[in-house]
């Protein structure tokens, strides 16, 4: 019976190993300035969660969901992105502050987009997670385990805002990080129908 220590270790290295783009991620939404943080945070952490949830089921999952299926919703953050990009393309600086505000208003879907975003990104900790859930399947390991990721969730999204709000740091990313945020989750999409499409290939 391996022992709580040596399980929570596990369980940072797994969620380390299968989130380091999530903070490149997350600190490019914050910037953005069109996404309000505490979103930003619940979307995260739905996402988070649902691949938590779908990962616990165990190796049942494997059989009936393979990963390069989760893969293809690297479709949503490509959608999002194109989105975004037109956005910025109609709209001026004079505009942006009204734009900021508009999806502020709007919020369910910044938080939707996010939790799409970190779901759509999540077949690494489905290819992970299941193995890991199937071979520590007691219901105590099962909840230690998913306790350490949604902690390591909060340890990311503090790392990321802590990056972003960073005097040497916060000031090129915020100047960016809106333009950037299409080309990212595009590219990101991109990333992800590919790994997918290997995934299916090798299959």
């Amino acid at each position: 019976m391996i022992d709580i220590l040596s399980l929570v270790a596990i369980g940072i290295a797994a969620f380390a190993a299968t989130n380091i783009d999530d903070i490149f991620v997350l600190m490019v939404f914050i910037s953005s300035l069109s996404f309000p943080v505490r979103h930003i945070v619940l979307g995260q952490y739905l996402g988070i969660g649902l691949l938590i949830a779908i990962s616990a089921v165990g190796s049942l999952i494997s059989l009936v969901v393979p990963t390069y299926v989760i893969g293809l919703m690297g479709i949503a953050p490509i959608a999002i992105g194109i989105m975004n990009l037109v956005k910025i393309r109609k709209k001026d600086e004079s505009d942006s502050r009204q734009k900021v505000q508009h999806k502020r208003n709007r919020s369910y879907l910044s938080f939707l987009s996010v939790a799409a975003v970190t779901f759509s990104n999540g077949g690494d900790n489905i290819g992970v997670y299941v193995p890991l859930f199937s071979k520590y399947n007691t219901i105590g390991a099962v909840v230690e385990l998913a306790s350490v990721f949604l902690a390591m969730t909060a340890v990311w999204c503090i790392a990321a805002y802590y990056f972003v709000s960073h005097p040497l740091i916060a000031t090129r990313i915020r100047h960016i990080g809106n333009i950037i945020l299409p080309f990212v989750l595009i590219g990101l999409g991109v990333y992800i129908l590919a790994e997918s499409f290997f995934s299916f290939s090798q299959a």
